[in-house]
């Protein structure tokens, strides 16, 4: 079983040392040369989502909710489709590193771009934490300590990322792509077939709500609406929300050859994710109604889907298609990994010091890499849950972030002291209903909160302030001279 995991980390470990020939300035290592057409472009850009949130937190939604735990998954397609139709040719015309570097260009303002860089390297962290600790369960199943899976796991991603940057990330990310998505289809395919289709595992839930072991009837399995509607809510606002600010998308925009690619690129990374959104809930539930031990699986359902992979195929083959869900993982984690290297590059050293030479840049991408992971690794070990870590992640970031990147972009009226008292205003609700500040009718849908917060701020200091007007090559590409 250990081999096709070994020589699967040690082929992205090859991908990144090769890849390295292509680096030949900062643009090549952070943005991949802005070369990237629609296919690597796409796959880069889904599998940043297709990762421990999608695939094994859509399993363990799916062992819990049934069919409605592909809201997740399917609202980070929604996303980027959204991204495609919105800002996408936009960012790409614009020729930058960074979301704060835009919110620069529209405001004019220092404090604006570093308070929103330093929202957005939370985010990061927090959403890698998620990756590193998915991580540790496809270990974990395996019979390898969760902790150490974790930590091995971390080792990997960053060095082939710290190794090669955007190229090293595209590729291992289109190979990545791939192989955990046909992982997850075969093993959940095959999972259907033995165990008789539908039909067969409506039949099994049966026995086990009848026995006691599940609380919900099989037909609630069946209701994709069966998350409830704040949890559906909460879940699609944060994702297509941070979806359409997050750093690590906008990398990818920025990196491709034109707009036009940037625009077919999120359309086609979106509608990929939208179609295998079900299939992660499918496994989860296949695996509940699978297993000889049910009560194991609901009581550690981010285990879901190694655990159906490991009884369908047996250890041998089983352990490639844990590769394969490895895969998936560690895709979104390596492009995390480099967007909080662009803020600390991009946003601070070079905001700071303009004349740093791109030698020092490299090297000091390394090390910001090496210190994001052990963060994430932090994390990771301290908020048990993968998508549960992921909302509160995007909630930060989102709840200050979003209401003065979008409304700045299409509000005239917007002033620099606006989008700052509205930054501040957005994050500080959403941290209070996060440490339970806000009463649980309110917190449950804390994310809109927190942006409706952000909003009513940044209009009420806005009209009392005098309006910023953006930087002249934004205005024009606005169309607002």
């Amino acid at each position: 079983m250990w081999i096709a995991v070994v020589i699967y980390l040690l082929a992205m470990l090859g991908i990144g040392v090769w890849a390295k020939k292509f680096i030949k300035s900062s643009d090549d290592y952070l943005l991949a040369g802005r070369r990237l057409g629609v296919l690597l472009a796409a796959a880069t850009l889904a599998t940043t989502h297709y990762g421990g949130g999608f695939v094994l937190g859509g399993a363990s939604w799916g062992v819990k909710y049934g069919l409605g735990g592909f809201w997740y998954g399917a609202a980070c397609g929604l996303g980027l489709a959204l991204l495609g139709i919105t800002f996408a040719k936009l960012s790409r015309a614009l020729s930058l590193y960074t979301v704060p570097e835009i919110m620069y260009l529209r405001y004019r303002s220092s404090s604006v771009q570093t308070l929103s860089a330093l929202l957005s390297l939370l985010a990061l962290i927090g959403i890698t934490g998620a990756q590193v600790w998915a991580a540790g369960a496809i270990f974990e199943s395996m019979g390898l300590p969760g902790l150490w899976g974790s930590i091995l796991a971390t080792v990997i991603f960053i060095a082939y990322t710290a190794i090669s940057g955007l190229w090293a990330v595209t590729l291992t990310d289109f190979v990545q792509l791939i192989l955990g998505t046909l992982g997850v289809i075969i093993a959940t395919g095959l999972a259907l077939v033995n165990i008789g289709g539908f039909t067969g595992i409506e039949s099994k839930l049966g026995e086990l709500y009848n026995s006691g072991v599940i609380s919900s009837p099989p037909s609630e399995y069946f209701n994709v609406f069966s998350p409830g509607t704040s949890i559906i809510v909460l879940t699609v606002a944060a994702t297509v929300m941070y979806t359409l600010i997050g750093q690590d998308f906008y990398q990818r925009l920025f990196a491709t050859k034109d707009e036009k690619t940037a625009v077919k690129a999120s359309l086609l990374s979106g509608i990929l994710l939208v179609i295998v959104s079900f299939i992660p809930p499918i496994a989860g539930m296949a695996t509940l109604a699978f297993s000889p031990e049910p009560e194991k699986v609901i009581a550690s359902p981010r285990v879901a889907v190694p655990h159906l992979i490991l009884v369908v195929l047996g250890p041998v083959f089983g352990a490639l298609f844990i590769a394969a869900v490895l895969a998936a993982i560690m895709s979104t984690a390596d492009s995390l990994l480099l967007a909080a290297t662009s803020h600390i590059v991009r946003d601070f050293c070079y905001k700071l010091n303009p004349k740093i030479t791109d030698r020092q840049m490299l090297k000091l991408s390394i090390l910001v890499t090496i210190v994001v992971g052990v963060f994430s690794l932090i994390t990771a070990l301290t908020v048990r849950g993968i998508i549960e870590l992921l909302i509160y992640s995007y909630d930060l970031y989102t709840s200050g972030v979003f209401i003065p990147f979008v409304l700045g972009l299409l509000w005239k009226r917007a002033s620099k002291e606006g989008a700052l008292a509205g930054m501040i205003a957005g994050f500080i609700a959403s941290l209070m209903g996060i440490m339970g500040y806000i009463p649980v009718e309110i917190y449950e849908m804390i994310y809109v909160w927190g942006a409706l917060v952000s909003l009513i701020v940044m209009i009420v200091v806005s009209l009392i302030t005098k309006p910023t007007q953006p930087e002249e090559t934004l205005a024009k590409l606005l169309k607002w001279k």
